[in-house]
C-alpha cells in the first residue's frame, strides 16, 4: 500500500474514532439527563406544600387540613394520597402536603412553625418509617446520620420524644383536630426485622395518641391485617439500608410509565412498591381514614 493509501486509512481510523467518540459522549449526554429527569421528578416539591400555601392569598373561609410526613406523604416516590382527599373534598377545604422524602420525626420538628403559621383546622401525622429504617444496622443509622446531620444514631426513645414535641407544640399552638397515622409495613414479608419494628414503632404512636389526646388511625393494622391474611411468597429480600428497588421502581415509574399498583403487582406486594412505599391501594385505605376523621371532627 502506497503512502496515499495508508493516509486515506488513517483518515478514516480517525474519523470513525472521531463518530464514536461524538456517539459516546450523546448516549452519556442522555442518560445524565435521563437521570437528572427522573431526580427531578421523584424529588419535586408538592404545588401544595406550606410554605407556597403561605406565599398566598388563601380563602379565609376555607378549612386547612395540613398532612405531615416523609415521602409517603410527599407522594412523589409512592401514590400521593393527599392528592387524592383533595378530589373527594369540597373547594371549601384546603389540603397542604407537608411531605418531605427520607425524613424522621427530627426534621419534622425543625420544621413545625411552617405547619403552625398555616393556622390548620386539621392536622394529620403519618412520621417514623425513616426512624424505624434508620435502627436496620449501623450502615442504615450512618446513611441517616450522613444525609441529614443528624444529632445522635435513630433509635425508638428519640423517636418517641421527639413525636410527643411535635404533638405537644401542634396541641399547645394551633387549634387543629390532629390526628396520628400508624406505620405502613416495612416489607410485607412478616418475619422481617423490618416488618418487626414497623409495629413496634406503630405501637409507640398508638400510646403516644392515647396519652396526648388526639386520634389515632389505624393504617398499620389494617395493612398488616390484610398482608397476614394472605399467603403469598415475597420475591425480594429486603437487605436494609439498599435502595436498589426503590431506584428501579422510580424508574418503572417516571420512565416507562408504570403505574405503582402495577410495580407493585410485579414484586409481589399487595400494599407497597419497594418494601417501603405505597402503591395506589395502600394509599386509598390511609386516605379513607383521613377522610372519616376529617369528616367526624
Amino acid at each position: 500500500m502506497g503512502s496515499a493509501g495508508r493516509n486515506t486509512q488513517k483518515r478514516f481510523q480517525n474519523l470513525m474514532i472521531q463518530k464514536f467518540s461524538m456517539a459516546l459522549g450523546l448516549l452519556f449526554l442522555v442518560v445524565v439527563g435521563t437521570c437528572f429527569s427522573i431526580y427531578s421528578k421523584a424529588t419535586q416539591l408538592p404545588e401544595n406544600r406550606p410554605q407556597a400555601i403561605l406565599n398566598q392569598v388563601v380563602d379565609l373561609n376555607k378549612r386547612v387540613v395540613v398532612c405531615l410526613g416523609d415521602s409517603l406523604t410527599h407522594g412523589r416516590v409512592s401514590h400521593n394520597y393527599v392528592d387524592e382527599l383533595d378530589e373527594r373534598f369540597p373547594d371549601d377545604y384546603l389540603f397542604v402536603n407537608a411531605g418531605i422524602n427520607s425524613e424522621l420525626t427530627y426534621n419534622v420538628l425543625l420544621r413545625i412553625e411552617t405547619v403552625i403559621a398555616l393556622k390548620p383546622d386539621y392536622i394529620t401525622v403519618l412520621i417514623g418509617t425513616n426512624d424505624a429504617l434508620g435502627t436496620l444496622g449501623e450502615q442504615s443509622a450512618q446513611r441517616y446520620i450522613e444525609k441529614w446531620n443528624l444529632p445522635q444514631a435513630p433509635d425508638r426513645k428519640w423517636f418517641r420524644q421527639n413525636l410527643v414535641r411535635i404533638v405537644t407544640r401542634l396541641k399547645r399552638e394551633t387549634r387543629a383536630e390532629i390526628a396520628l397515622l400508624s406505620l405502613p409495613p416495612i416489607t410485607e414479608d412478616t418475619g422481617h426485622p423490618g416488618y418487626l419494628q414497623a409495629r413496634k414503632y406503630s405501637h409507640d404512636i398508638r400510646a403516644i395518641a392515647r396519652e396526648q389526646q388526639v386520634a389515632y388511625l389505624p393504617l398499620h393494622e389494617l395493612l398488616t391485617f390484610a398482608v397476614e391474611g394472605e399467603t403469598r411468597e415475597n420475591k425480594l429480600v429486603f437487605r436494609g439500608p439498599e435502595r436498589t428497588q426503590m431506584y428501579k421502581a422510580i424508574v418503572a415509574h417516571f420512565l416507562l410509565g408504570r403505574s405503582w399498583d402495577t410495580i407493585a403487582a410485579n414484586n409481589g406486594f399487595l400494599f407497597l412498591t419497594d418494601f417501603i412505599h405505597l402503591n395506589a391501594k395502600a394509599a386509598g385505605i390511609a386516605a379513607d381514614l383521613i377522610d372519616d376523621f376529617i369528616r367526624h371532627n
